[in-house]
This record gives structure tokens, C-alpha cells and sequence, in this order.
């Protein structure tokens, strides 16, 4: 009894996800899907991210050269890329 003893915790990643692990809150790395060890209370995930097209709907309001204001719908699809 006594001695270091180290807690781990395992962290299960979806597919099609990543998750965000921050160690001591400073970001730290992305995991990939599947099964992780980390060291709690250290390191946690804090965040996951989908890795499917997601869909942001904008609404944007300009102004044309003779001064008249018009509003556009902008539809911006984008997804995560992982190195």
C-alpha cells in the first residue's frame, strides 16, 4: 500500500467523431475513433467533433454600388479535417 499509483481513464470515440483532450485546460491533441487511456484528472476530453458535411445557413445583408441594401442567403457546407 502506499506508492504512486496513477489514475487512468478510458475514453470511448465514436466513429465519424474526435475528440478534443485538454491536459491541465491547455489543448493538447485530437484523438481519432476508438479507445483511449488518459490520465484524470490531468488530461480530459472536452469536446467531439463530427467529422460528417455539416450545413451553416447565413443570412447577409450588403450594399450595392448605387446604395441600395439587399440580403442574401448563403448556404456554407464544410466538415473537419483531420492531419
Amino acid at each position: 500500500m502506499g506508492g504512486d499509483q496513477d489514475c487512468c481513464c478510458l475514453a470511448c470515440v465514436r466513429t465519424q467523431e474526435v475528440g478534443v483532450v485538454e491536459d491541465l485546460g491547455q489543448f493538447k491533441q485530437l484523438l481519432s475513433p476508438g479507445l483511449h487511456c488518459l490520465c484524470w484528472p490531468l488530461q480530459s476530453v472536452v469536446g467531439r467533433m463530427s467529422l460528417r458535411i455539416q450545413q451553416l445557413d447565413v443570412l447577409c445583408e450588403t450594399k450595392t454600388k448605387d446604395n441600395v441594401f439587399v440580403q442574401v442567403a448563403v448556404a456554407v457546407q464544410y466538415r473537419i479535417l483531420v492531419d
